[in-house]
């Protein structure tokens, strides 16, 4: 399949609805300077999981909770999302997503109802599957806030790498848009 190819898991191409667009890796899109990790540990922060090597990690700091905020680009289509992991008690088992909101704090995961909750299995976390999103509520993201609710039982949270799939919504690039002269 082409989409695998493209490093896109096979189960995250075979569900996309083929007539509307090409599911695709939207890790090129992510603005960094707006990405931030509350109750990261210092030595190991959200910049370890976009590094390509699943020896480093994104580690919690003082309990299992992480919240995880990731900036677009540009506005896109969320399919699924790839969580992979250590296969053992710090793996996430319940994460939060939350669409467009960017400046949670851990009080708000709790008052503001989440766009879809995730019960992570192992399989989930493995570097070949892909977690499918409730596609109509993620068609319109400029950023994700991730909250890691709960792990499989450890102190800490660790996750090795993190990919989003879908497509970058059509609209106009205002900063690459450039005015004609009048009368031409």
């Amino acid at each position: 399949m082409a989409s695998a190819a493209r490093g896109v898991p096979a189960n995250a191409a075979a569900a996309a609805p083929a007539a509307e667009f090409e599911v695709r890796d939207l890790n090129d899109l992510i603005s960094k300077a707006e990405c931030f990790c509350l109750n990261e540990k210092p030595s190991a922060t959200w910049r370890n999981l976009f590094m390509g090597d699943d020896r480093l990690l994104l580690t919690s700091d003082a309990d299992e909770q992480l919240l995880l905020h990731i900036g677009f680009n540009e506005t896109v289509k969320l399919h699924s999302i790839n969580f992979q992991a250590l296969n053992d008690d710090s793996a996430p088992a319940t994460v939060k997503l939350f669409i467009n909101r960017d400046s949670m704090g851990f009080s708000d995961c709790e008052d503001i109802e989440a766009t879809q909750t995730l019960e992570l299995t192992a399989e989930d976390l493995k570097p070949d599957s892909a977690t499918l999103l409730k596609f109509v509520k993620f068609q319109r993201v400029s950023s994700i806030s991730i909250f890691v609710e709960e792990n499989n039982g450890a102190e800490s949270t660790s996750l090795s790498s993190i990919k989003f799939f879908g497509a970058p919504v059509a609209t106009t690039k205002m900063s690459e848009f450039k005015k004609q002269e009048e009368g031409h």
